[in-house]
C-alpha cells in the first residue's frame, strides 16, 4: 500500500521547460502557503453528495449522460475517437467526468430544494440590487484631460462615442465607443451609482475619480429589476451557496495528507 501510495505521490502533475513538478511537491508548497482552496473543492464536492443523501435527494443515469454529453459538445468532442484523445491526453476516464457530472447535477437539484418558496422573498427585500444600468465611460489617466472632454461634450457639442473611440485609454471598451455594457449599482463607484440610478437616458455624469484615472459616464438606458428566468438563476445560485457555506463550517473537514505528508 505505501508503494502505490508514494507512486500517486511522485506522478508529475506539470512540466515546465521539461522540469516535472510532482503530486508531492504540489501538496507541500499548499501546506507551506495556507491554501486550503484546491482541497475546498474537493471537499465541497463531497459534502454535496453526503448533504444530497441526507435531503433524499438522487440522480439518474440519464440525467448524469445529459451532462456528460453536454460536456463533450461544449469541448467540441463529438466523436469517439476524439473524446478518447482527449482523456488519454489528461490522464482521465470517462467515469471521472461522469463523477464530476453527477456533483453537477446534485447541486443542481439540492440548490432547488434550499432555495424553494425563497426565490421571491429574497427579490423583494433585494430589488434594488438587481437593477441595471447601460452606459459608456471616457476613461483618462490625466484629469485634464478628462476635464477638456467634458467641456468639449458638454459645451461644444461634441459626440460622447466619437470622443469616447478617439481619446478613452481604456483598451477594452474604447473600439465600442466606451460601452460598458448593463451593470449593478454594487460595480460603480459609489459616488455615482445613486445618481446614476435615479437619472434619465443621455446624462452624463463626472468627471468622476476612478481606479488608475478620471472617467466620464453616459447613460444610455435604465432596467428596473425584474423578476426573470436569469435572475431567479442567480438567487438561488446565492441561497444554495449561503446554505452550503454554513453547511461547511458545520461539517468536520480534516486534511490528513499535510500531517502525514509534510513532515520535515
Amino acid at each position: 500500500m505505501q508503494r502505490v501510495e508514494s507512486k500517486i505521490e511522485d506522478a508529475v502533475l506539470i512540466e515546465v521547460n521539461g522540469t516535472a513538478v510532482s503530486l508531492r511537491h504540489i501538496v507541500r508548497q499548499l501546506g507551506v502557503a495556507d491554501d486550503l482552496r484546491f482541497f475546498d473543492r474537493f471537499a465541497r464536492g463531497e459534502l454535496i453528495r453526503q448533504l444530497a443523501q441526507r435531503e433524499g435527494i438522487g440522480t439518474t443515469r440519464e440525467d448524469i449522460q445529459r451532462k456528460v454529453d453536454a460536456w463533450r459538445y461544449r469541448h467540441r468532442l463529438e466523436r469517439v475517437e476524439d473524446t478518447e484523445a482527449w482523456l488519454a491526453q489528461r490522464g482521465i476516464t470517462l467515469q471521472d467526468v461522469a463523477e464530476d457530472a453527477e456533483v453537477s447535477r446534485l447541486e443542481y437539484l439540492l440548490s432547488q430544494k434550499i432555495a424553494d418558496g425563497q426565490i421571491d422573498p429574497y427579490f423583494a427585500q433585494h430589488t434594488l440590487a438587481f437593477d441595471e444600468a447601460e452606459i459608456c465611460w471616457i476613461f483618462h489617466a490625466d484629469r485634464g484631460v478628462i476635464d477638456e472632454i467634458d467641456v468639449q461634450i458638454r459645451e461644444d457639442g461634441a459626440d460622447f462615442y466619437a470622443m469616447a473611440q478617439r481619446f478613452s485609454q481604456d483598451a477594452h471598451t474604447r473600439p465600442g465607443s466606451g460601452f460598458l455594457g448593463r451593470v449593478r449599482r454594487t460595480q460603480l463607484p459609489k459616488g455615482i451609482a445613486a445618481r446614476v440610478f435615479a437619472a434619465s437616458p443621455g446624462d452624463l455624469f463626472g468627471p468622476e475619480k476612478v481606479s488608475g484615472g478620471f472617467a466620464l459616464y453616459l447613460l444610455q438606458q435604465i432596467y428596473p429589476a425584474t423578476p426573470d428566468d436569469r435572475v431567479k438563476k442567480e438567487i438561488r445560485k446565492r441561497l444554495f451557496n449561503q446554505w452550503l457555506q454554513r453547511e461547511m463550517q458545520r461539517a468536520d473537514i480534516q486534511y490528513p495528507i499535510w500531517a502525514t505528508r509534510n513532515r520535515p
